[in-house]
């Protein structure tokens, strides 16, 4: 999933940390369990599959006309409807029995959360220039990414123990909670930080993604964000699949996903200080192949609780690459170019999101569950051979 930097060292910046914590937190508290209760209504592992590409369609889609939206809406008020949408879409998911109900509830969540995202993104963004704060002072993904932690362990726990239900009213509840302290912060608090500003113009879209692709050193960023959030939506669909399908609870898949975020927890920050003094090519080279290795070793390997240590130790590979994708982009990118050429940026993370889903459901048509592993072990392989010889050296 795409991170936002946030700068919670700075006094007025935690605003936003405990805002993408909060929306962190609603968000991933149903990952261990959503893909188990999606085929509860679909029936297969292949049908999971193909819902999850269409969905990645709807966001695709919504990447697209966020151009149109953000031109139009003010950014906080996108925040807000975007916060009660998604805590009612997470209430009337209890009532779900149909395949029909479910896509057009998923359909819209995904919309919503690729909008918020964007809206956050922006403030931070805007507020790091007005503030003054340099592109790495104090910038990391740190509350997002405890946000990401804490939902898999609470929400795989609590399954053990309540049905689904339990876990939708309670990312409805927090959800909920986000949109109240935002009004707070606007409304009552009338926090200097939230300003609203108009994002681009609908009608250059078509010159933006030319403009975007024409620079090799943003498209190279392009493709480094799309395969690591291939590896991202790879695991949030799998992996609760694979530890449902050995036998195990919830929990475990809870605790899996959970675990594999520690790493990016503790090395992004170090990540980021060598690229200030070495460059990326390095730790994006190392990280895509590190990744690789582990999925190769779990499709060879048939004991499913040594598999889940290889999957929670692909994340030191994916904390080796998450800190740097937008680091590369930033470098590349004129502060006067933003505004219009980010949106085209965003559109890697529902191409991603289509892309996993889709080559799964055609590996699982044809071939057993673990295969999966081997041609996803490939993908990430040949990136990592990919940017070593791509990514310039030693800065980018």
């Amino acid at each position: 999933m795409h991170k936002i930097r946030t700068h919670h060292s700075h006094p007025k910046g935690r605003t936003f940390s405990w805002m993408v914590l909060i929306f962190g937190l609603s968000i991933s508290l149903i990952q261990p369990i959503f893909p188990n209760f999606v085929k509860e209504v679909v029936g297969t592992n292949e049908m999971v599959s193909l819902f999850y590409a269409a969905m990645a369609i709807a966001m695709l889609l919504a990447a697209i006309l966020s151009t149109v939206l953000f031109s139009k809406v003010e950014r906080t008020t996108i925040i807000k409807w975007g916060l009660i949408i998604s805590a009612v879409i997470f209430f009337s998911f209890i009532f779900v029995n149909r395949i029909s109900e479910l896509s057009i509830l998923q359909a819209v969540k995904v919309w919503v959360k690729l909008f918020i995202l964007m809206a956050l993104s922006l403030f931070v963004r805007d507020f790091t220039k007005n503030q003054n704060l340099g592109q790495e002072e104090g910038v990391f993904y740190k509350f997002h990414n405890i946000g990401l932690m804490a939902g898999p362990v609470i929400g795989g726990f609590l399954a053990v123990y309540y049905n689904y239900e339990f876990i939708f009213i309670l990312a409805a509840l927090i959800a909920f909670l986000g949109y109240l302290y935002f009004y707070h912060q606007h409304i009552i608090q009338k926090h200097p930080a939230i300003v609203n500003r108009k994002k681009t113009n609908p009608q250059k879209l078509l010159k933006n993604i030319s403009k975007f692709f024409k620079n090799p050193d943003r498209a190279k960023a392009y493709i480094v964000t799309l395969i690591l959030m291939i590896w991202f939506s790879f695991k949030l669909l799998y992996v609760p699949l694979y530890v449902v399908s050995e036998g195990y609870k919830a929990s475990v898949s809870g605790l899996v996903l959970a675990l594999s975020i520690l790493p990016l927890i503790l090395l992004e920050v170090k990540i980021g200080k060598y690229a200030d003094k070495k460059g990326i090519r390095i730790p994006v080279v190392y990280g895509f192949l590190l990744q690789g290795i582990l999925l190769f070793a779990i499709f060879l390997n048939p004991i499913a609780w040594i598999n889940f240590i290889l999957l929670i130790l692909i994340g030191i590979g994916s904390a080796m690459i998450e800190p740097l994708q937008e680091y590369y982009l930033f470098k590349h990118l004129p502060k006067e170019e933003e505004d219009e050429l980010y949106g085209i940026y965003m559109t890697a993370d529902p191409l991603a999101y289509f892309l996993a889903p889709a080559l799964g459901a055609l590996s699982l048509y044809f071939l057993p569950f673990n295969y999966l592993f081997l041609f996803a072990s490939v993908v990430f392989f040949l990136t990592g051979i990919w940017a070593s010889k791509s990514l310039r050296a030693p800065r980018c």
